[in-house]
């Protein structure tokens, strides 16, 4: 108990130990909260997961089933059940997901809260559900949440108002990109770094371009608007 409390005591330490196991991971991947996930690792070279995947805490990869079990009290025969799970680079696994045996996750693809996922998904897709089902293209999701954010900071915003608060700017640690861009972005301390390499800042830098001007420009909209 005590050795798995410390092979799991940080993304960086897991990833170590199940790579010293014989798994294949890529570089940059994460995992949230090491503890509550479960890995099938009696098989360790069915698991390969690529670069820049986020495993969310609850994450099950199971590339065995003991199923089988059930024959032996009827048929008197044993029949192994395993085969390998492949997760492509800059895949997102929200909380509780489930990968069963056979399944291949392509690139650039997000898993919804508490989906099973039985069957392969698709590179540029979004999947949820129970069986876990495609729903969307990655592009057309990246497009509805850039029209969907704005509004959904000034919601929070007008919330915040509605208790008898004023907010704050460390309200929205996550809601920058509403009203920081290139020109201003040294003004606020936002700890860029830990969502942008060096590389992607400077790209974000030059082609985002905020809709307010500024956080004071943000509030002053949100109170000219209350409860339009």
């Amino acid at each position: 108990m005590l050795y798995r409390r410390s092979y799991t005591s940080s993304s960086k330490k897991y990833i170590q130990y199940l790579r010293k196991k014989g798994v294949n991971i890529g570089n940059g991947t994460i995992f949230i909260n090491p503890r509550s996930v479960q890995i099938d690792i009696t098989r360790p070279e069915l698991l390969e997961i690529g670069s820049n995947v986020l495993i969310h805490r609850g994450t099950v990869l199971m590339t065995h089933d003991f199923a089988s079990r059930a024959f032996v009290t009827r048929y008197n025969e044993f029949i192994p059940s395993h085969s390998k799970i492949k997760i492509g680079n800059n895949v997102w696994l929200g909380e509780h997901v489930t990968i069963l045996k056979g399944v291949t996750i392509g690139d650039n693809v997000i898993i919804g809260y508490g989906a099973v996922v039985t069957k392969s998904i698709p590179s540029n897709s979004v999947a949820v559900g129970f069986p876990a089902k495609v729903i969307s293209t990655f592009d057309d999701y990246f497009i509805r949440r850039k029209e969907q954010y704005v509004n959904e900071a000034l919601e929070y915003a007008q919330c915040i108002l509605n208790t008898g608060r004023e907010p704050t700017i460390d309200d929205f640690y996550d809601d920058y990109p509403c009203f920081v861009d290139g020109h201003n972005y040294q003004e606020y301390n936002y700890p860029y770094y830990k969502i942008f390499t060096k590389e992607q800042f400077e790209k974000w830098k030059q082609n985002h371009h905020a809709v307010f001007n500024g956080f004071d420009d943000f509030i002053s909209y949100v109170k000219q608007n209350r409860n339009k």
